[in-house]
């Protein structure tokens, strides 16, 4: 069983594989001067292979691209990562986790991204569902925050609310700014722990 301390540091993955996998064109600052994007994509998917095999599935209806900004936007977006493939070109992996969210932004300068709108995380391999309305992540300070309110649920029962997430993954540290609250269930005796907490 995964405890929730671990959670952070799994979605920060997650997110990362899948969000770093944008790649950057340079078409020259020229479009951008009436700060139009510098390329819009439509009906976009795009997918990181690995060794002949799919790692990580981005899609988005809409995709803006602004170069001299080092930025991207995306409207209506999807997100899946798998796991590693079984030997041999062209094996179809387990898909590990998925996750949506209205619109994403990311700057391709700092490695900063955010999710907003209807955010929903869903780790398979771990039976957690996470949804919340935003989440930003700062790279160099290896920061992830979710200022709205988080639920997080397992498939054995637990559950955890709150407000004000924030985790340091560098310290391995995470809290809520006003109290959490929710259900643990103890796997081994069957027993659930009722339990508020103050973040």
């Amino acid at each position: 069983m995964t405890d929730f301390p671990a959670l952070p540091s799994l979605l920060v993955t997650f997110l990362l594989t899948v969000f770093f996998a944008a790649c950057s064109f340079d078409y020259g600052n020229d479009v951008e001067e009436n700060n139009d994007p510098s390329m819009i994509l439509t009906k976009t998917e795009y997918v990181r292979m690995r060794n002949g095999n799919p790692e990580a599935r981005l899609g988005a209806e809409e995709v803006r691209q602004y170069e001299a900004k080092h930025s991207w936007e995306l409207d209506g977006v999807s997100f899946e990562q798998f796991n590693a493939a079984p030997e041999g070109y062209g094996k179809i992996p387990d898909l590990n986790a998925r996750g949506k969210a209205a619109a994403a932004r990311l700057e391709t300068d700092t490695g900063n991204f955010s999710l907003s709108g209807g955010v929903v995380l869903e780790v398979l391999s771990e039976g957690i569902v996470m949804e919340t309305t935003e989440v930003f992540w700062q790279d160099q300070d290896r920061f992830l925050s979710a200022p709205g309110q988080l639920n997080i649920v397992r498939d054995d029962g637990t559950t955890m609310t709150g407000r004000g997430f924030s985790a340091d993954i560098r310290r391995r540290t995470f809290e809520f700014e006003s109290a959490a609250e929710g259900v643990v269930v103890d796997e081994e005796d069957g027993a659930d722990e009722r339990n508020g907490a103050d973040g």
